[in-house]
């Protein structure tokens, strides 16, 4: 089964088939691991996420095969175990305090209004696209590098990724400004 048929049976939902064939390159990914001090355990969780966001980009029509597919895995892998590493070896020694959180201003009309811009936030983050969705995701939420974002998600460069997160941004800020309109209408 060449790569491009893997794919498709990835897209039509045929798992058991692709992930056969995809576990071949899970001994690569699991010697990266090992060799720089993970667990097998380790290995296969980052596998199983590296494949699970080809399978989410497949669903969304964001994947673009531009090397062959062990490679690209490979490279995903790698940027997820190197994520993975860079949390381990912070620990929890130079983890920020946690510190309670407080309201700034205990208003009950201020906490209303409040809520009400989270929510069009909310609204306005759902209306973009997957694709858009998910690099803000990843770039805010989860804390990747552009670098790291360019190659999850299949980006021709950093620069790319950069531009599409400004782009993405900018969609977002448009979004709420007509969500504001139209609640004060």
């Amino acid at each position: 089964m060449n790569d491009e048929k893997i794919l498709a049976a990835l897209k039509a939902g045929n798992y058991s088939k692709a992930g056969e064939k995809l576990y071949r390159y899970f001994p690569v990914v699991q010697k990266l691991v090992l060799k720089n001090h993970g667990s097998k355990r380790e290995a296969e969780e980052i596998f199983h996420e590296a494949v699970i966001m080809m399978i989410k980009n497949l669903e969304a029509n964001d994947y673009a095969l531009k090397s062959r597919l062990n490679t690209q895995l490979y490279g995903v892998c790698r940027f997820l175990w190197n994520g993975a590493l860079n949390k381990k070896n912070r620990g929890e020694k130079n983890a920020p305090e946690k510190k309670p959180f407080l309201l700034k201003n205990t208003e009950p009309e201020n906490y209303q209004k409040s809520e009400a811009d989270h929510r069009k936030a909310r609204q306005a983050f759902k209306k973009l696209d997957s694709r858009c969705r998910q690099l803000l995701l990843l770039f805010y939420f989860d804390n990747k590098s552009l670098r790291d974002v360019s190659v999850i998600l299949s980006f021709s460069s950093e620069k790319a990724a950069k531009s599409r997160k400004y782009r993405c941004l900018e969609i977002a800020k448009e979004n709420l400004s007509a969500l504001k309109l139209m609640a004060h209408e």
